[in-house]
This record gives C-alpha cells, sequence and structure tokens, in this order.
C-alpha cells in the first residue's frame, strides 16, 4: 500500500478516497465530478479511479476563491429598491455605482417581485416609491415593520406624494425615513448607505 501511495504520488495523481479525506466530502461526490469533468480523472484496468492532483489543485482554488467571495458580498449592504419608473431605475443604478460603495443593489418595478426577494433574503436597506398600482404601499410597509423577521431592515420610503396626500392614504409607519422624489437627495441617500455599511461591519468584525 506504502509502495502504491508513493508511485501516486510521482504520479500527482490521487485515489477518490485521497481527495474525499482532502476536501471532507464522500466519495460519491469525487465519483459525480470526475464524470461532471470537474475533476481529471480515468479507470485503470482494475477499476479503480485515478485523478489528477493539477486539477485537484484547480478545484481547492476554486473553491476558496468562491468561499472567499462569498465573505466578501456578505459584507456588502444589500439594498432592495422598488422603482416603476425606468428613467428613475437607471438614475439609481448610475448614481449608486459612482459612490464606489459596498452596495449589493438589485432593483424591481413590481412590488409583488419585491415580496417574494424579501421572503428569499431579508436586504439591509429596502427603498420602494410609495405610489404602486399593484398594492397599498402604506399597507405593505406597516406589515413590514409589524414583522419581526424585518425588525433590523432599514426602509426608505421615496415618492412624489405631499404629506397631506400621504395623511390621506394613512400614515407611515415609525422607523421609516421619507425623501422627496423631485429631486432624490442623493447625497443624504449617499451617508445613510455609508452608515449602513459601517454598522454592519463592525457586527461582522465584533
Amino acid at each position: 500500500m506504502a509502495t502504491q501511495k508513493l508511485a501516486l504520488k510521482a504520479l500527482d495523481l490521487m485515489t477518490t478516497s485521497d481527495v474525499a479525506k482532502e476536501l471532507g466530502v464522500t466519495i460519491r461526490s469525487v465519483q459525480l465530478w470526475v464524470e461532471q469533468g470537474a475533476l481529471e480523472g480515468w479507470k485503470t484496468p482494475g477499476g479503480h479511479r485515478r485523478i489528477t492532483r493539477a486539477s485537484f489543485n484547480r478545484m481547492t482554488a476554486s473553491r476558496a476563491n468562491h468561499k472567499k467571495t462569498q465573505q466578501s458580498d456578505d459584507s456588502k449592504l444589500h439594498v432592495l429598491i422598488i422603482e416603476k419608473d425606468d428613467a428613475t431605475q437607471t438614475l439609481y443604478r448610475q448614481t449608486i455605482k459612482s459612490w464606489g460603495l459596498a452596495v449589493d443593489l438589485k432593483m424591481t418595478a413590481h412590488p409583488i417581485e419585491a415580496m417574494v426577494a424579501l421572503g428569499l433574503q431579508t436586504p439591509d436597506l429596502l427603498m420602494t416609491d410609495l405610489n404602486l398600482s399593484e398594492i397599498d404601499a402604506l399597507a405593505m410597509l406597516k406589515a413590514l415593520r409589524g414583522n419581526d423577521a424585518y425588525s433590523d431592515m432599514g426602509i426608505v420610503a421615496v415618492t412624489n406624494l405631499s404629506a397631506d396626500d400621504i395623511a390621506a392614504k394613512g400614515s407611515l409607519p415609525k422607523r421609516v425615513r421619507l425623501y422627496s422624489k423631485n429631486p432624490i437627495p442623493f447625497w443624504e441617500m449617499k451617508e445613510l448607505m455609508a452608515g449602513l455599511i459601517e454598522r454592519k461591519q463592525e457586527r461582522q468584525s465584533a
């Protein structure tokens, strides 16, 4: 057995057992990776798989990079914006990108899609117009603020509606910032996002 190990090492080859042990996975997972082409390998006449160490090294490097990317994404501020106007969506994207902040931005014109997205991942910050045709935006915000699952999520309402118009529809729930849409106060928005990023990174490093 020791002689076989030395021979494999000399040829820069590994067994499925070697790879499984190194990566902390099952032998079956390694076999599937070989079958899918993720690892380079073949079967010996005796039916044993041999895997090239070069492909193993590529896979471990790829896994490390993926893990690093995931950690990097976790440190970003996840922002979801509900905005039906295409020109305003473009303005949001271009302006926020120009700040160079660690922001992962998602945009949708449909509040129903936003509700689905909220169910999959709670953003750090939700920004929405109050004039939504599909649902009552104020009722949506009140429901979100009344749900403990979204208690830490920041909410900003951006609207053309006047204070009287908002009062006629109901009132904004507590802990919801109100921004005018004419013009959008991007300088204030930038300060808000920068502060949220700093707070998030402080919590992660604590």
